[in-house]
């Protein structure tokens, strides 16, 4: 469906949505990054991803990348890139763990790796990250972040280990196609887009930017909440401001398999990629987006966001969130925050942890990112509900 503003949008006959308090950071001291795709899974815990970390764990202790400044070859590879966490205790007072450094993803923002989705299907959590060959331009208003070129991997123990293996590849990577000042925390490609297409002969599962951001819905704890047999993700085509946002479909024992993902194209899938169709069309109003399934309402939420300003956060954001009964809609309105939360906080992709959300009152959180200035990047929740209308 394509619209020229999210307000353009019918508005939702079945739900409403509201806000219940204010914002609540993490109890965990030094603790920054952002984007947070998050799963439930089958050991009830919260799993995260984490983009541009900004800290690690040194002699046992939280620190940031100032208090262990400065910024050095050391410190780079943890506190940068793409890490794994794990977010615990109840929402009022909820801390952040590191897993996992993951210290092979590495580069800020979109020169380098970037989590954007996660799911825990049968006991194995499967993680998204994109921009792995380096920075692009985003193929919709070019001051935005690009958001290209993902790939899946997969652990079997709770991140403490990964496959695939691809340490050597992207220590090779990092060694010959860039030079990183750390201090500045700026990346230098020596190379173009077209001599990173194929990497020592390797390429990410989704390259390009038409499927370059995918996102696992999410079917409650373990995925046992799901309709079928297949695992579903929704991408953009670009992580801030973008336009097109696409769904595909793989059966849940073959996630790493690229050749059996399809996507959805009108009322019907189809395995190339380039014949699909979005499912929504918002120029500039796109951002990396979550989609959640409603076991007790038979919903699905949808919820994307943009900047006031591309790739700026001193205008604020925008929250858009959309109910349908179907992953491909067609979608309604529940709710749009022109200025969502302040311009100061300039929040940034929505998450809905499903362990947090009472399937009964409809009362959850949002996990959300924000705050570009300092204290910047701090992990950040607040309270909602669903109301029903009918």
């Amino acid at each position: 469906m394509k619209y020229n503003h999210p307000t353009d949008i019918p508005m939702s006959k079945a739900l409403s949505f509201e806000w219940i308090g204010e914002l609540i950071y993490t109890a965990s001291s030094n603790v920054h990054g952002d984007t947070y795709p998050v799963t439930w899974a089958d050991d009830d815990e919260l799993y995260t991803g984490v983009g541009d970390p900004c800290w690690r764990v040194i002699n046992d202790k939280n620190e940031n990348w100032e208090s262990a400044a400065p910024m050095s070859a050391e410190h780079y590879p943890a506190m940068s890139g793409a890490a794994f966490e794990k977010i615990i205790g109840k929402p009022e007072t909820f801390e952040v763990y590191r897993v996992n450094d993951m210290p092979e993803y590495t580069g800020f923002a979109g020169n380098g790796a970037k989590p954007c989705g996660m799911v825990c299907v049968d006991g194995v959590i499967y993680y998204a990250i994109h921009n792995l060959l380096g920075i692009k331009i985003p193929p919709n208003r070019p001051k935005s972040q690009h958001g290209s070129d993902a790939t899946i991997i997969y652990t079997k123990d709770y991140g403490k280990t990964w496959l695939p293996d691809h340490s050597k590849l992207f220590k090779d990577f990092d060694n010959e196609t860039h030079k990183v000042t750390y201090h500045e925390w700026t990346t230098q490609w020596l190379t173009t887009e077209q001599e990173r297409e194929s990497f020592n002969g390797w390429q990410p599962m989704f390259p390009g930017s038409t499927f370059g951001g995918p996102s696992f819905v999410q079917f409650g704890k373990n995925n046992e909440d799901a309709v079928d047999g297949y695992v579903y993700a929704v991408s953009g085509d670009q992580w801030d401001n973008g336009r097109f946002l696409r769904l595909g479909r793989v059966p849940k024992d073959k996630i790493m398999d690229r050749d059996a993902w399809e996507f959805f194209t009108h009322d019907s899938w189809q395995k190339d990629i380039n014949q699909s169709s979005p499912i929504l069309d918002i120029d500039g109003h796109i951002g990396l987006p979550e989609m959640v399934y409603i076991k007790s309402l038979k919903k699905y939420i949808l919820l994307t966001w943009a900047l006031h300003k591309d790739f700026d956060a001193s205008a604020g954001s925008e929250l858009t969130i959309l109910e349908g009964d179907n992953p491909w809609g067609p979608f309604s309105l529940a709710h749009y925050d022109w200025m969502w939360y302040t311009r100061d906080n300039c929040p940034y992709t929505p998450r809905i942890p499903l362990k947090w959300f009472n399937q009964q009152s409809l009362e959850g959180y949002i996990l959300q990112s924000g705050k570009w200035a300092s204290p910047y990047y701090i992990p950040q929740i607040r309270k909602f509900a669903f109301r029903t209308l009918a």
